[in-house]
């Protein structure tokens, strides 16, 4: 299972979130609550704390999409931390949605914090975005 289901890169060794700045740049964020041992170089805007680096600066740079079934119904998840997953409800039976407690509505969506052990059917899509680049973008 993925710990994040977002874009994000590895720079210096160490796991951000990440996004295209242009064809041959992105900005990485610091993840929160997470050490740096390279933390040169960030601007701060809010709380969140970003850089741009140029793509062949870039150990790694994907999109990791997990999905999966709680109680035979299909959920994206989006975060896993502590043996909790925070995910999405992709089915579209908004009765079973509310009795079986999930928060939200029909209109923007449900969504649950749940046991990873109670999850089945777990997959991992990778999309490897450097790989991309480097076909684009050879020599």
């Amino acid at each position: 299972m993925t710990q994040y289901s977002q874009e994000m890169a590895e720079y210096r060794g160490e796991v951000y979130f990440a996004g295209a700045e242009d064809a041959d740049h992105v900005w990485i964020r610091k993840v929160p609550g997470v050490a740096y041992v390279h933390a040169e170089g960030f601007q701060t805007y809010g709380n969140r704390e970003f850089k741009t680096v140029a793509v062949t600066e870039l150990d790694a740079w994907y999109r990791e999409t997990c999905t999966a079934t709680w109680r035979g119904q299909p959920f994206n998840v989006v975060v896993v931390h502590d043996g909790k997953a925070e995910a999405g409800y992709a089915g579209g039976e908004y009765g079973w949605a509310a009795d079986n407690g999930l928060e939200g509505d029909q209109y923007n969506g449900y969504r649950a914090t749940l046991d990873v052990g109670e999850l089945a059917d777990v997959q991992v899509d990778r999309t490897d975005f450097l790989a991309r680049w480097k076909e684009k973008n050879p020599g």
